[in-house]
């Protein structure tokens, strides 16, 4: 999908009760290509249509961006030798 032509602010796109796919996949910085993948594994986010769009409620993008945090925390390296 293309860009949106009007985009917002990500203060007032925050501020609505359901976020676009294009918007969702900007929020939290990652390409559509990204997204087309994420959404063909297992548990993932819950979009609905519209017509012809995708869109995501807030509380359900929330939710998974918890449950993606959960499962899959940054533990950095500790074994890591330099130079």
């Amino acid at each position: 999908m293309s860009a949106p032509t009007n985009t917002l602010p990500p203060s007032e796109i925050f501020a609505k009760p359901a976020f676009s796919w294009s918007e969702f996949w900007a929020l939290i910085d990652l390409p559509e290509s990204t997204g087309e993948e994420l959404v063909r594994e297992p548990n993932p986010p819950r979009f609905f249509m519209l017509g012809r769009r995708r869109y995501i409620r807030k509380a359900d993008a929330l939710a998974w961006i918890d449950a993606k945090a959960k499962s899959a925390p940054y533990i950095p390296r500790t074994n890591n030798r330099k130079g």
